[in-house]
Protein backbone atom coordinates (compact mmCIF):
# COMPACT_ATOMS: atom_id res chain seq x y z
CA UNK A 1 0.00 0.00 0.00
CA UNK A 2 1.25 3.32 -0.98
CA UNK A 3 2.75 4.91 2.32
CA UNK A 4 0.37 8.06 2.07
CA UNK A 5 -2.59 5.49 2.37
CA UNK A 6 -0.94 3.82 5.07
CA UNK A 7 -0.31 6.81 7.09
CA UNK A 8 -4.15 8.09 7.03
CA UNK A 9 -4.97 4.63 8.12
CA UNK A 10 -3.37 5.08 11.51
CA UNK A 11 -4.43 8.51 11.55
CA UNK A 12 -7.87 7.10 11.85
CA UNK A 13 -7.32 5.47 15.23
CA UNK A 14 -6.39 8.83 16.46
CA UNK A 15 -9.12 10.63 15.78
CA UNK A 16 -11.60 8.43 17.71
CA UNK A 17 -8.88 7.83 20.24
CA UNK A 18 -9.01 11.34 20.68
CA UNK A 19 -12.47 10.82 22.61
CA UNK A 20 -10.06 9.80 25.51
CA UNK A 21 -8.71 13.10 26.15
CA UNK A 22 -11.32 14.48 28.02
CA UNK A 23 -11.62 14.49 30.51
CA UNK A 24 -17.85 20.52 43.67
CA UNK A 25 -20.69 21.80 41.69
CA UNK A 26 -19.23 25.15 41.36
CA UNK A 27 -21.29 28.08 40.02
CA UNK A 28 -18.28 29.38 37.76
CA UNK A 29 -15.71 28.10 35.74
CA UNK A 30 -13.69 25.27 37.41
CA UNK A 31 -10.36 23.27 36.14
CA UNK A 32 -9.93 19.87 36.41
CA UNK A 33 -7.43 17.62 35.91
CA UNK A 34 -8.85 13.70 34.47
CA UNK A 35 -6.82 10.77 35.19
CA UNK A 36 -7.28 7.84 32.31
CA UNK A 37 -5.80 4.35 33.69
CA UNK A 38 -5.03 1.57 31.12
CA UNK A 39 -7.48 -0.85 32.74
CA UNK A 40 -10.99 2.03 32.17
CA UNK A 41 -9.76 2.25 28.84
CA UNK A 42 -10.14 -0.16 26.53
CA UNK A 43 -10.15 -0.44 22.79
CA UNK A 44 -10.21 -2.30 19.49
CA UNK A 45 -9.69 -1.63 15.62
CA UNK A 46 -10.56 -3.40 12.66
CA UNK A 47 -10.06 -2.16 9.04
CA UNK A 48 -10.37 -3.38 5.74
CA UNK A 49 -9.11 -2.04 2.26
CA UNK A 50 -8.94 -2.88 -1.35
CA UNK A 51 -6.56 -5.29 -1.42
CA UNK A 52 -7.95 -7.22 1.75
CA UNK A 53 -8.09 -6.63 5.59
CA UNK A 54 -6.00 -5.58 7.29
CA UNK A 55 -4.94 -7.93 10.58
CA UNK A 56 -3.63 -6.41 13.82
CA UNK A 57 -0.69 -8.19 15.41
CA UNK A 58 -0.98 -10.02 17.78
CA UNK A 59 -4.40 -8.53 17.62
CA UNK A 60 -6.31 -4.91 17.57
CA UNK A 61 -6.79 -4.56 20.98
CA UNK A 62 -4.95 -1.38 22.79
CA UNK A 63 -4.86 0.29 25.65
CA UNK A 64 -3.93 4.24 26.60
CA UNK A 65 -3.18 6.12 29.86
CA UNK A 66 -2.74 9.71 30.56
CA UNK A 67 -4.29 12.72 32.09
CA UNK A 68 -6.45 15.69 30.53
CA UNK A 69 -7.40 19.08 31.42
CA UNK A 70 -11.06 20.09 31.38
CA UNK A 71 -12.70 23.15 32.40
CA UNK A 72 -16.09 22.78 33.76
CA UNK A 73 -18.81 25.20 34.54
CA UNK A 74 -22.31 25.46 36.29
CA UNK A 75 -23.87 23.77 39.56
CA UNK A 76 -24.92 21.19 38.37
CA UNK A 77 -22.26 20.82 35.45
CA UNK A 78 -24.21 22.93 32.55
CA UNK A 79 -20.77 23.07 30.15
CA UNK A 80 -17.22 22.65 29.85
CA UNK A 81 -14.74 22.61 27.20
CA UNK A 82 -11.14 20.27 26.78
CA UNK A 83 -8.30 22.87 26.82
CA UNK A 84 -5.54 19.94 26.96
CA UNK A 85 -4.49 16.38 27.07
CA UNK A 86 -1.55 14.06 27.12
CA UNK A 87 -2.74 10.89 26.06
CA UNK A 88 0.15 8.18 25.43
CA UNK A 89 -1.20 4.37 23.86
CA UNK A 90 0.70 1.64 26.09
CA UNK A 91 2.32 -0.61 23.48
CA UNK A 92 3.20 -0.42 19.70
CA UNK A 93 0.14 -1.02 16.92
CA UNK A 94 1.55 -3.54 14.19
CA UNK A 95 -0.57 -4.75 11.34
CA UNK A 96 -0.61 -6.01 7.70
CA UNK A 97 -2.05 -6.57 4.82
CA UNK A 98 -2.00 -10.46 4.02
CA UNK A 99 -1.45 -11.08 0.11
CA UNK A 100 -1.32 -14.88 -1.68
CA UNK A 101 0.61 -17.93 -0.49
CA UNK A 102 0.99 -16.09 3.18
CA UNK A 103 2.92 -13.53 2.09
CA UNK A 104 2.65 -9.43 3.44
CA UNK A 105 1.51 -6.71 0.76
CA UNK A 106 2.92 -4.70 3.41
CA UNK A 107 3.68 -4.27 7.86
CA UNK A 108 3.23 -1.12 9.27
CA UNK A 109 4.08 -0.30 12.99
CA UNK A 110 3.44 2.74 14.52
CA UNK A 111 5.86 3.09 17.70
CA UNK A 112 6.36 5.80 21.09
CA UNK A 113 2.49 7.33 20.10
CA UNK A 114 1.55 10.47 22.15
CA UNK A 115 -1.57 12.40 21.03
CA UNK A 116 -2.86 15.66 22.68
CA UNK A 117 -6.89 16.82 22.12
CA UNK A 118 -8.65 19.97 22.50
CA UNK A 119 -12.80 20.29 21.63
CA UNK A 120 -15.05 23.27 20.94
CA UNK A 121 -17.20 24.48 23.87
CA UNK A 122 -20.07 21.80 24.89
CA UNK A 123 -23.14 22.20 26.71
CA UNK A 124 -23.99 19.56 29.42
CA UNK A 125 -27.65 18.59 29.87
CA UNK A 126 -29.32 17.52 33.21
CA UNK A 127 -28.97 14.06 33.13
CA UNK A 128 -25.23 14.88 32.51
CA UNK A 129 -25.09 14.04 28.84
CA UNK A 130 -23.32 15.76 25.81
CA UNK A 131 -21.94 16.23 22.65
CA UNK A 132 -19.20 18.25 20.93
CA UNK A 133 -16.29 17.93 18.32
CA UNK A 134 -12.64 16.41 19.53
CA UNK A 135 -9.60 17.43 17.97
CA UNK A 136 -6.23 15.61 18.21
CA UNK A 137 -2.53 16.45 17.42
CA UNK A 138 -0.12 13.60 17.49
CA UNK A 139 2.71 15.45 20.13
CA UNK A 140 5.17 12.37 19.18
CA UNK A 141 5.25 9.11 17.27
CA UNK A 142 6.70 7.62 14.56
CA UNK A 143 4.68 5.24 11.48
CA UNK A 144 6.75 2.54 9.52
CA UNK A 145 5.57 1.01 6.55
CA UNK A 146 7.12 -1.56 5.03
CA UNK A 147 5.97 -2.92 1.79
CA UNK A 148 6.43 -6.75 0.40
CA UNK A 149 9.86 -6.60 -0.85
CA UNK A 150 10.83 -3.15 0.16
CA UNK A 151 12.23 -1.54 3.13
CA UNK A 152 10.67 0.52 5.62
CA UNK A 153 9.93 4.04 5.67
CA UNK A 154 9.59 6.04 8.60
CA UNK A 155 7.53 9.24 9.42
CA UNK A 156 7.52 11.28 12.12
CA UNK A 157 3.40 11.74 13.24
CA UNK A 158 4.63 15.04 15.32
CA UNK A 159 2.36 17.68 14.76
CA UNK A 160 0.33 15.83 12.70
CA UNK A 161 -3.90 17.04 12.73
CA UNK A 162 -6.85 15.25 12.16
CA UNK A 163 -10.15 16.54 11.38
CA UNK A 164 -12.32 17.16 14.03
CA UNK A 165 -14.68 14.18 15.17
CA UNK A 166 -18.23 14.43 16.81
CA UNK A 167 -18.49 12.50 20.14
CA UNK A 168 -21.18 11.97 22.87
CA UNK A 169 -20.00 11.65 26.23
CA UNK A 170 -21.15 12.18 30.00
CA UNK A 171 -20.07 14.17 33.20
CA UNK A 172 -21.51 12.72 36.63
CA UNK A 173 -20.28 12.61 40.02
CA UNK A 174 -19.71 9.52 41.65
CA UNK A 175 -20.83 8.35 45.45
CA UNK A 176 -17.29 9.14 46.14
CA UNK A 177 -17.04 12.55 45.36
CA UNK A 178 -14.92 12.20 42.28
CA UNK A 179 -16.02 13.61 38.66
CA UNK A 180 -16.48 11.13 36.41
CA UNK A 181 -15.82 11.15 32.25
CA UNK A 182 -16.95 8.41 30.39
CA UNK A 183 -18.39 7.39 26.61
CA UNK A 184 -19.03 4.29 25.06
CA UNK A 185 -17.81 4.72 21.60
CA UNK A 186 -17.60 3.37 17.89
CA UNK A 187 -16.50 5.34 15.34
CA UNK A 188 -15.95 4.60 11.08
CA UNK A 189 -13.68 6.51 8.69
CA UNK A 190 -13.27 5.78 5.41
CA UNK A 191 -10.71 7.03 2.49
CA UNK A 192 -9.55 6.78 -0.86
CA UNK A 193 -5.34 7.00 -1.55
CA UNK A 194 -4.74 9.11 -4.20
CA UNK A 195 -1.79 7.66 -5.32
CA UNK A 196 -2.57 4.24 -5.83
CA UNK A 197 -6.50 4.38 -5.95
CA UNK A 198 -6.79 1.97 -2.98
CA UNK A 199 -9.64 2.59 -0.86
CA UNK A 200 -10.34 1.70 3.31
CA UNK A 201 -12.37 1.38 6.20
CA UNK A 202 -11.28 1.89 9.81
CA UNK A 203 -13.49 1.16 12.40
CA UNK A 204 -11.99 2.01 16.34
CA UNK A 205 -14.81 0.33 18.93
CA UNK A 206 -13.50 1.80 22.70
CA UNK A 207 -14.46 2.94 26.24
CA UNK A 208 -13.60 6.24 27.64
CA UNK A 209 -13.48 6.34 31.66
CA UNK A 210 -11.80 9.22 33.44
CA UNK A 211 -11.78 10.62 37.35
CA UNK A 212 -10.86 13.85 38.80
CA UNK A 213 -11.35 15.68 42.42
CA UNK A 214 -14.63 17.05 42.32
CA UNK A 215 -12.71 20.57 43.55
CA UNK A 216 -10.01 21.81 41.70
CA UNK A 217 -8.31 25.42 41.81
CA UNK A 218 -10.29 26.38 44.40
CA UNK A 219 -10.25 30.11 45.18
CA UNK A 220 -10.43 29.97 48.96
CA UNK A 221 -11.89 27.49 51.29
CA UNK A 222 -14.92 26.58 53.81
CA UNK A 223 -14.91 27.24 57.46
CA UNK A 224 -17.25 27.48 59.86
CA UNK A 225 -19.65 25.22 59.62
CA UNK A 226 -23.00 24.52 61.65
CA UNK A 227 -22.50 20.95 61.39
CA UNK A 228 -21.55 20.07 64.89
CA UNK A 229 -17.90 20.51 64.13
CA UNK A 230 -17.73 23.92 65.85
CA UNK A 231 -20.15 26.35 67.95
CA UNK A 232 -23.11 24.25 68.33
CA UNK A 233 -26.08 25.78 65.92
CA UNK A 234 -28.82 27.95 67.91
CA UNK A 235 -31.70 25.40 68.42
CA UNK A 236 -30.31 21.56 67.80
CA UNK A 237 -30.73 22.60 64.30
CA UNK A 238 -27.46 20.85 62.86
CA UNK A 239 -26.85 21.28 59.49
CA UNK A 240 -24.95 18.60 56.67
CA UNK A 241 -20.98 18.26 56.91
CA UNK A 242 -19.70 21.40 55.28
CA UNK A 243 -23.28 23.60 55.56
CA UNK A 244 -24.67 26.23 57.64
CA UNK A 245 -27.53 25.45 60.42
CA UNK A 246 -30.45 23.52 59.24
CA UNK A 247 -33.43 26.19 57.97
CA UNK A 248 -36.68 25.03 57.95
CA UNK A 249 -35.73 23.13 54.50
CA UNK A 250 -33.81 20.68 56.86
CA UNK A 251 -30.88 21.39 55.15
CA UNK A 252 -28.43 24.15 56.11
CA UNK A 253 -27.02 27.00 53.34
CA UNK A 254 -23.91 25.83 51.66
CA UNK A 255 -21.62 28.79 50.65
CA UNK A 256 -19.05 28.21 48.18
CA UNK A 257 -16.53 30.61 45.14
CA UNK A 258 -15.52 30.22 41.82
CA UNK A 259 -13.16 31.82 39.16
CA UNK A 260 -10.01 33.12 40.94
CA UNK A 261 -8.90 34.90 43.50
CA UNK A 262 -7.09 37.04 41.31
CA UNK A 263 -8.19 41.00 41.71
CA UNK A 264 -7.49 41.83 38.35
CA UNK A 265 -9.46 39.00 36.73
CA UNK A 266 -12.75 40.34 38.75
CA UNK A 267 -14.35 37.03 37.91
CA UNK A 268 -15.02 35.68 41.74
CA UNK A 269 -18.44 34.16 42.11
CA UNK A 270 -19.90 33.63 45.32
CA UNK A 271 -22.79 30.45 45.21
CA UNK A 272 -24.93 29.42 47.95
CA UNK A 273 -27.11 26.51 47.80
CA UNK A 274 -29.55 25.10 50.17
CA UNK A 275 -31.62 28.14 50.65
CA UNK A 276 -35.28 29.10 50.66
CA UNK A 277 -36.60 29.39 47.48
CA UNK A 278 -37.95 32.89 46.01
CA UNK A 279 -36.43 34.31 49.20
CA UNK A 280 -33.65 37.18 49.56
CA UNK A 281 -30.00 36.83 50.75
CA UNK A 282 -27.40 39.29 51.48
CA UNK A 283 -24.04 38.37 50.60
CA UNK A 284 -21.31 39.84 52.54
CA UNK A 285 -17.86 40.84 53.50
CA UNK A 286 -15.76 40.98 56.69
CA UNK A 287 -12.49 40.79 57.62
CA UNK A 288 -12.16 38.96 61.02
CA UNK A 289 -13.33 34.47 61.25
CA UNK A 290 -15.60 35.17 64.42
CA UNK A 291 -14.64 32.96 67.50
CA UNK A 292 -11.57 31.86 66.18
CA UNK A 293 -13.42 30.91 62.84
CA UNK A 294 -16.00 28.70 64.77
CA UNK A 295 -18.61 31.38 64.99
CA UNK A 296 -21.31 32.85 67.17
CA UNK A 297 -24.83 32.30 67.58
CA UNK A 298 -27.28 34.38 65.53
CA UNK A 299 -30.80 33.86 64.46
CA UNK A 300 -30.88 30.33 63.43
CA UNK A 301 -27.50 29.97 61.99
CA UNK A 302 -23.60 31.38 63.35
CA UNK A 303 -22.05 34.03 62.50
CA UNK A 304 -18.91 33.66 61.09
CA UNK A 305 -17.31 36.32 58.88
CA UNK A 306 -17.48 40.16 61.19
CA UNK A 307 -15.08 43.06 61.29
CA UNK A 308 -15.21 45.98 58.81
CA UNK A 309 -18.19 44.22 57.43
CA UNK A 310 -18.97 45.20 53.76
CA UNK A 311 -22.49 44.47 51.84
CA UNK A 312 -21.70 42.98 49.06
CA UNK A 313 -24.87 41.96 46.92
CA UNK A 314 -28.82 41.32 47.91
CA UNK A 315 -29.83 38.35 45.35
CA UNK A 316 -32.89 35.99 45.76
CA UNK A 317 -32.89 32.18 45.56
CA UNK A 318 -34.40 30.36 42.54
CA UNK A 319 -37.10 28.12 43.04
CA UNK A 320 -34.40 25.14 43.75
CA UNK A 321 -32.91 27.52 46.62
CA UNK A 322 -29.71 28.56 44.91
CA UNK A 323 -28.75 31.83 44.07
CA UNK A 324 -24.97 33.18 42.68
CA UNK A 325 -23.39 37.06 42.87
CA UNK A 326 -23.24 38.67 39.46
CA UNK A 327 -21.62 41.86 40.51
CA UNK A 328 -17.32 42.64 41.44
CA UNK A 329 -16.59 41.41 44.51
CA UNK A 330 -13.21 42.53 44.51
CA UNK A 331 -14.34 46.02 43.68
CA UNK A 332 -17.46 46.22 45.77
CA UNK A 333 -15.30 45.06 48.75
CA UNK A 334 -12.63 46.93 48.28
CA UNK A 335 -9.80 44.58 48.78
CA UNK A 336 -6.46 44.52 47.38
CA UNK A 337 -3.65 41.66 46.47
CA UNK A 338 -2.52 40.43 49.67
CA UNK A 339 -6.07 40.78 51.70
CA UNK A 340 -7.80 37.75 53.66
CA UNK A 341 -11.74 38.68 53.56
CA UNK A 342 -14.31 36.27 55.06
CA UNK A 343 -17.67 35.88 53.03
CA UNK A 344 -21.43 34.59 54.02
CA UNK A 345 -25.12 34.82 52.85
CA UNK A 346 -27.26 35.93 55.14
CA UNK A 347 -30.91 34.71 54.44
CA UNK A 348 -34.55 34.77 55.07
CA UNK A 349 -36.62 32.09 56.22
CA UNK A 350 -39.53 33.26 57.25
CA UNK A 351 -42.10 30.75 57.41
CA UNK A 352 -40.42 27.91 58.47
CA UNK A 353 -37.86 28.84 60.76
CA UNK A 354 -36.09 26.35 63.45
CA UNK A 355 -35.40 28.84 65.99
CA UNK A 356 -38.18 31.24 65.22
CA UNK A 357 -35.86 34.21 64.30
CA UNK A 358 -37.39 34.24 60.62
CA UNK A 359 -33.31 34.24 59.35
CA UNK A 360 -30.09 31.78 59.11
CA UNK A 361 -26.84 32.09 57.77
CA UNK A 362 -24.41 30.06 55.66
CA UNK A 363 -21.04 28.41 56.38
CA UNK A 364 -18.26 30.44 56.08
CA UNK A 365 -15.62 31.02 53.25
CA UNK A 366 -12.29 32.28 53.02
CA UNK A 367 -10.07 33.90 50.52
CA UNK A 368 -6.86 35.54 50.18
CA UNK A 369 -6.62 38.02 47.29
CA UNK A 370 -3.65 37.52 44.58
CA UNK A 371 -3.09 40.27 42.05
Amino acid sequence: MHQDAMKRTLLSPALGLALLALTATPAAAQDYTFNHVTQDNQWSWVATTSLGSLVGVPDQNFEVQGTSDVTLTGSPFSGGVITGASQSVTTDLNGYIPGPFGIHLADIVVTNLVFSVTTDAFTIDAAGDFNTNWIVMFESGSLSVTPFGGSPSVTDLAGTFGPPSANSGSVTIDSSGQVVLHSDQVATFDFVDAGTGISATFTITGTFHGTADVISNEPGSSYCSGDGSGTACPCGNTGGAGEGCANGSGSGALLSAGGSASVSAANLVLSAENLIPSQPGLYFQGNNAVNSANGNPFGDGLRCAGGGVIRLQVRFADSSGASQTTTNIAANGGVSAGDTKRYQIWYRDPNSSPCSTQFNLSNGYEITWTS
